[in-house]
């Protein structure tokens, strides 16, 4: 706080007497709930865990009225588990957001730090797991819908919202001596949101990346890389094409989103295809309320996946809510076995997850 008293002193020096307007904001989200899993290796499995509707977490959103139109924002963000209090990442404290930066009003912002890309942020939140739980996510989340993997050392431009039109593109730097695309990281999207209207698309490509793909599919082997347990696969590029929508019509909303995940090295690629289909009702028409059907498709190396969900919300009030879902996984295919995301694999081609839970945000 002391530094940003002398900035903005400097500032008043140089350009006369402007007084810049501040605000912090606290903010976060606690959830925890009982879960059931058919076949988790074998055995049935009764649970409590959190972080299953929303994350859990907590930040802080900085930002600065510099005047002009301009504004300087920052923002921390860190993941944690309510059921146990632990940290989510015990090698990064502020590991979904930390970045800062400056806005103008008709040219848009420019962020730099640790930064979710624009898969999660334009079309993760068209996917049916957002309202309902995050087993509904595509298997292992290899595509990045659910928020599990920021770009680091990232460049972020975003335009301003143009009558619900709004675009961006971020890179992130792989910070290796002698080597620009090594560990490097890019992505751009855009989306379109207004009235009854949700769409968005977005890319990325890293490279030098690992995928669980033994924990998700209980593949042996990949592009001539033998896998097992703990061992994740090498991608020297691993690209990531998404594009979802919605439309809001009287009480129902039908939504789609598809991702393609491509993995490649010097063998080869291979691509992983997911789509799902589903509808959200508002069944007292005042957004009280709410249940959800959608259908999952996954195909990936001779393995076809499907998935049927439901779920059920009633919103106390706008900050807290009490849920409930059911995931129903099918796998086929050469030594299929179900997982559905966050928990262990089935020891069979099924799988079932159902919970209970109460989602409070502040």
């Amino acid at each position: 706080m002391r530094t940003c008293l002398l900035v903005g002193g400097c500032a008043a020096i140089l350009a006369g007497p402007v007084w810049a307007q501040s605000s912090v904001t606290l903010y976060g989200s606690i959830d925890v709930g009982v879960d059931f899993v058919s076949n988790t290796q074998g055995k049935q499995l009764f649970q409590e865990s959190s972080g299953k509707r929303q994350p859990d977490r907590w930040g802080l959103l900085i930002k600065e009225d510099l005047g002009g139109g301009n504004t300087a924002f920052a923002r921390l963000e860190s993941g944690f588990l309510t059921n146990t209090g632990a940290q989510i990442n015990p090698t990064s404290f502020f590991n979904r957001d930390a970045y800062v930066g400056l806005s103008n009003d008709r040219w848009g912002s420019l962020s730099l730090g640790n930064i979710n890309d624009y898969i999660y942020q334009y079309v993760g939140r068209l996917n049916n797991s957002v309202p309902g739980i995050s087993s509904f996510y595509t298997p292992g989340n290899l595509d990045g819908l659910a928020n599990t993997h920021a770009l680091n050392n990232a460049v972020k431009y975003e335009t301003i919202n143009f009558h619900g039109f709004q675009a961006g593109v971020m890179n992130a730097f792989g910070n290796q001596a002698g080597n620009f695309s090594s560990g490097r990281q890019y992505s751009f999207g855009a989306q379109y949101l207004r009235g009854p209207v949700r769409l968005g698309i977005a890319y990325t490509m890293s490279h030098n990346r690992t995928a669980d793909i033994f924990g998700t599919f209980s593949l042996p082997s990949l592009l001539g890389q033998s896998l097992k347990q703990g061992t994740m696969f090498n991608a020297s590029r691993y690209s990531t094409l998404a594009a979802g929508g919605s439309l809001r019509i009287g009480r129902f909303t039908p939504h789609v989103t598809y991702s393609g995940v491509k993995l490649e090295n010097n063998e080869g690629s291979a691509t992983l295809n997911n789509y799902q289909v589903g509808v959200n009702t508002d069944l007292a028409g005042n957004g009280i309320y709410i249940l959800g059907l959608s259908w999952d498709h996954s195909l990936f190396q001779g393995l076809v996946i499907n998935q049927y969900n439901l779920f059920a919300t009633d919103y106390l009030s706008k900050s807290t809510q009490v849920y409930a879902g059911v995931g129903l996984q099918r796998a086929s295919g050469p030594g299929a076995r179900a997982a559905q995301f966050g928990y262990q694999p089935s020891s069979t081609g099924s799988q079932t997850i159902a919970r209970i839970g109460i989602n409070h945000m502040f």
